[in-house]
């Protein structure tokens, strides 16, 4: 009776160990009805991140493509992604459009339709910029040399040491590129095509302003249209992830708008324009340098 007793009470434990198996596959496996009806990413950004060297880039790059998202009044953040390479200066912007095809600031061909276009298109770009015999080695070279050279020359042979009117324009190089790439993104949110495109012109003002943890990046530039007209733009950029820059604001303004920001005022930036509504930016809306005095006043430190 006992052994009756025993088989029957493994065969139960069995069968129950089976089930809870099943159901834990269940819940990894099964998509949610959501993830069934709408179209997944044509390529997953999660892997651009991995093919291209980074590891923080945010799966919803083509979520604008979803019934969902062209239903909704209001499009979505610009939203683009930073590739930095290593041992280089300079950035590579990347944007991926509606259709899922991938755009590269500054152009490096395209647009492209796989991820291995975009990986072989960085890796070209680089390799035409390499200086072609700076880094060969030659006879008698020690290793030391070689970290001298690395010390005193980039890889395309630019000298590391540079005057501050050649790090400002490599700035202003930078923070067009990038906002070449949110204007071309918001351009297609907001259906403009063709002669009815913005265009950037150039760069009238720039300043990041810092509250607590957070970062913003407010920028004011011109554009122009294929009739000639230019337009005043406003932008504040931030951060979201790494590798990730998002457009919180980005939108057309008046010369005669001046909404108030702390942040590019105690840093300098009095010419800046800000949109006269306060709630369309984030940043500046806290005066910090008014907050650090009365935390001095408070703990008696002048």
């Amino acid at each position: 009776m006992d052994v009756v007793l025993f088989a029957l009470l493994l065969f139960m434990l069995i069968n129950a160990s089976s089930m809870f198996e099943f159901h834990m596959c269940q819940d990894h496996v099964v998509e949610p009805p959501s993830a069934r009806t709408q179209p997944q990413p044509q390529p997953s950004v999660s892997y651009l991140s991995k093919l291209l060297g980074t590891t923080t880039f945010k799966d919803n790059a083509t979520s604008s493509s979803s019934p969902q998202a062209v239903a909704e009044t209001q499009p979505p953040k610009p939203t683009i992604y930073v590739k930095k390479p290593p041992g280089w200066y300079f950035s590579i912007y990347i944007r991926i459009d509606r259709s899922g095809s991938f755009h590269t600031y500054p152009h490096l061909g395209g647009p492209f339709k796989s991820l291995q276009e975009v990986k072989k298109a960085i890796e070209r770009y680089l390799d035409d910029k390499r200086h072609k015999t700076l880094w060969k080695e030659q006879s008698g070279d020690s290793g030391m040399e070689i970290v001298i050279k690395k010390a005193l020359y980039w890889p395309d042979g630019r000298t590391r040491r540079c005057s501050d009117n050649q790090v400002v324009e490599h700035t202003r190089e930078q923070k067009s590129l990038m906002l070449q790439a949110l204007l071309d993104t918001y351009n297609e949110d907001h259906k403009l095509f063709g002669d009815d495109a913005y265009e950037f012109k150039d760069i009238l003002h720039f300043q990041s302003v810092g509250e607590g943890n957070m970062w913003y990046k407010h920028f004011n530039f011109t554009t122009k249209t294929k009739d000639g007209i230019e337009d005043l733009f406003f932008a504040e950029v931030k951060e979201e992830r790494d590798n990730e820059l998002a457009a919180n604001t980005f939108c057309k303004i008046e010369s005669n708008e001046n909404g108030h920001c702390y942040g590019c005022i105690n840093n300098g930036s009095i010419d800046m324009k800000h949109p006269d509504k306060a709630d369309a930016y984030s940043g500046g809306h806290l005066d910090v340098a008014a907050e650090e005095a009365r935390v001095r006043y408070i703990y008696g430190v002048q």
